[in-house]
């Protein structure tokens, strides 16, 4: 009876562990990631809208943005996220604004830093 109760303790702990371990969390992490797809270059935005204020343009593809948090605003290319950026040096008045998350390689299709709270 012992050595079944043990075999039945060992194996939930065992398999509780194997669960754990192959989660994947993913932290929300500002910093700086390149500019993709875009052809022609990126511009940056006043509002997470396509047809907002554009402040700053044409940023070529490669050239890294920091990331600061995300919003969700109008959908472009099937998704709402929107990064709020600084320019990352580029050049121009205007240093910070919104760019559509689809033009921005983050390696996931789903926000990788936090919710804007301003």
């Amino acid at each position: 009876m012992l050595k079944k109760l043990t075999f039945s303790i060992v194996s939930v702990v065992m398999v509780g562990f194997l669960l754990l371990t192959n989660q994947t969390v993913t932290h929300a992490a500002s910093g700086l990631y390149p500019i993709q797809k875009t052809g022609s270059g990126l511009d940056i935005r006043t509002t997470p809208t396509i047809n907002g204020k554009r402040v700053q343009k044409n940023i070529p593809d490669g050239k890294k943005l920091w990331l600061y948090c995300y919003v969700n605003g109008e959908s472009y290319m099937g998704s709402n996220i929107w990064n709020y950026v600084d320019n990352n040096g580029y050049g121009g008045t205007w240093k910070y604004g919104y760019v559509p998350d689809y033009f921005i390689y983050t390696g996931s299709s789903k926000p990788v830093v936090s919710y804007c709270s301003f």
